[in-house]
């Protein structure tokens, strides 16, 4: 490797010489390409993953849209792809240029979500699951992921306390969904499965929390795995 992937430091200008780097990339298309790519900031990274995806996302909306027509002369199950290609696009955008405001990014990923769940009640003409258990569902997954990433945002030290933290969100997300999802077929909330979910959690979060704070403290996630 050229970078190193945990400190990002490059000893190749120092140690090769200029007449010599065509030898090292060589001097195919796919080499050049490559090299040009890593050459781009993260900022125009992200901006060519939002240009790349809108153009397969819109595509594939005027692809079904055109054999829809063609072959059922009106709009009927297009509206399906046409809907989710949407609501993609407008994900991907939040996450190329809002990525570092957690709450505008959530909220608005919740809040279009939250509308194709009602968007397809209204298609089958049944409102009912997208609004009683669809949006209720998203809403504490979204919660949940909002609360993690505000904790890990504060830890000074990203290590194994960051997988323990992950497990007990797991542990927290498989509760909710057992009392919404009881909530909606019963009409009661109650806890079954997720208990034993959550029982189950709480010792393998305690362990890596123990590991971080006392056997291995201030070791990085990225360093320990070498990422």
């Amino acid at each position: 490797m050229q970078v190193c992937p945990l400190c990002k430091y490059s000893d190749f200008d120092r140690q090769t010489d200029p007449k010599d780097i065509g030898i090292v990339h060589g001097n195919e298309p796919g080499e050049k390409l490559l090299s040009d790519y890593v050459k781009l900031t993260k900022n125009q990274k992200r901006k060519l993953f939002w240009e790349l995806s809108g153009i397969i996302l819109f595509s594939g909306i005027l692809v079904t849209l055109i054999i829809d027509v063609v072959t059922s002369k009106t709009i009927t199950w297009s509206r399906y792809s046409i809907t989710i290609c949407l609501v993609l696009f407008f994900n991907t955008t939040l996450l190329s240029f809002l990525r570092h405001k957690l709450l505008i990014l959530l909220g608005g990923s919740f809040l279009s979500t939250s509308l194709l769940l009602v968007l397809l009640d209204l298609y089958n003409e049944r409102i009912g699951w997208g609004t009683q258990l669809g949006i209720p569902l998203l809403f504490s997954l979204y919660l949940i992921i909002f609360v993690l990433a505000v904790v890990i945002r504060l830890t000074k030290q990203h290590g194994f306390n960051i997988l323990g933290c992950c497990f007990l969100a797991v542990g927290l997300l498989c509760l909710c969904i057992d009392g919404i999802q009881s909530r909606y077929l019963t009409e009661e909330i109650s806890f079954h499965w997720s208990l034993i979910v959550f029982v189950c959690l709480v010792p393998i979060a305690a362990i890596l929390f123990y590991i971080h704070y006392r056997l291995n403290r201030g070791i990085e996630l990225r360093r320990f795995f070498h990422i």
